[in-house]
């Protein structure tokens, strides 16, 4: 997982170099474009196996694209913290893509929509008891032995799909559910454990 983050790592600065160079030149919808084509497909690529880690070993990642926000999109000076732009131009952090792109995997488990060789991956709250719970809806959490085990799918999986509101969980198509996922992930308070 270190090799794949430093590889990420490296096509990334390597295009921050290239457009901060030019970035200065050109309207905000086009330094945006610029930043959704160059380097938001390296944080989103595999994302649901690489970014589910401890913050720290994503540290460069986390710099990287701060260091994109600021330079590319925003053109703040050097220092300036970040975090209200992501919040203005409602941009996706690391471990926010992580978790829509997580939901997103759930749901199309949750419909039957991968491939065989998932089936039976997860087992729902209901397989393990014999009556209807409030939690029906809802994936039974394995215990985690090892780091490998907690930052695995099976285990990762299934905390974010039973933290999503059960609205949101039902919603029938995938656009609507990436769609309302996305809005809270970005700006609903009120769901702190599902945004942090």
């Amino acid at each position: 997982m270190e090799r794949a983050h430093k590889n990420i790592s490296n096509k990334i600065a390597k295009n921050i170099g290239i457009l901060s160079r030019t970035s200065h030149l050109l309207p905000l919808q086009i330094r945006t474009t610029l930043y959704y084509t160059l380097i938001y497909p390296y944080l989103t690529y595999c994302n649901v196996l690489w970014a589910s880690t401890y913050k720290t070993s994503l540290k460069r990642l986390i710099i990287l694209q701060k260091r994109a926000v600021r330079y590319i999109i925003a053109r703040i000076p050097y220092g300036a913290h970040t975090g209200q732009k992501f919040l203005e131009l409602r941009l996706l952090k690391i471990d926010q893509i992580w978790r829509l792109q997580t939901g997103e995997f759930m749901y199309r488990y949750d419909r039957g929509l991968l491939p065989p060789v998932y089936k039976n991956f997860f087992s729902r709250t209901t397989d393990l008891h014999l009556h209807q719970t409030r939690s029906s809806n809802s994936y039974y959490q394995p215990y985690a032995h090892t780091n490998t085990r907690l930052f695995s799918l099976r285990c990762t999986g299934t905390q974010v799909w039973n933290k999503i509101p059960l609205s949101i969980r039902l919603l029938p198509s995938m656009w609507s559910f990436k769609r309302k996922l996305r809005s809270l992930i970005l700006g609903d308070t009120t769901n702190q454990q599902l945004i942090e």
